[in-house]
């Protein structure tokens, strides 16, 4: 089956990659990464994605202007700055979890080489 990922995904996915990559020479082990870690690479993999996508750092829609009591009477609001932090978050976290343990997909599973 031929699965497309969304474009998103293929402009994100290598900056991931080159800061995990940058971030583990630093690192003995997987876990050595804190939480803070994660936040910094987050934030670097967005500064990039900003710096290529100008439209995800300057979100319209993003609700600056409204007072904090009208804000609260709404649903959560999920700009595009959250969304795609939540996005790069998720490709890095299962880049992480891939490299620790590359042959485990899930419980009960084994590779067929195993």
């Amino acid at each position: 089956m031929n699965l497309n990922y969304p474009e998103l995904y293929y402009r994100i996915y290598p900056k991931v990659i080159d800061t995990v990559n940058r971030h583990l020479e630093d690192k003995e082990s997987m876990e050595d990464i804190t939480d803070k870690d994660m936040e910094k690479m987050v934030d670097e993999v967005y500064q990039k994605m900003a710096m290529e996508c100008q439209e995800i750092d300057d979100d319209p829609a993003e609700r600056r202007s409204r007072s904090s009591r009208y804000r609260a009477m709404q649903r959560p609001f999920y700009g595009r700055r959250r969304l795609v932090r939540d996005i790069i978050s998720i490709i890095l976290l299962s880049e992480l979890l891939r490299r620790t343990n590359p042959y485990s997909y899930g419980p009960g599973y084994h590779a067929p080489w195993y």
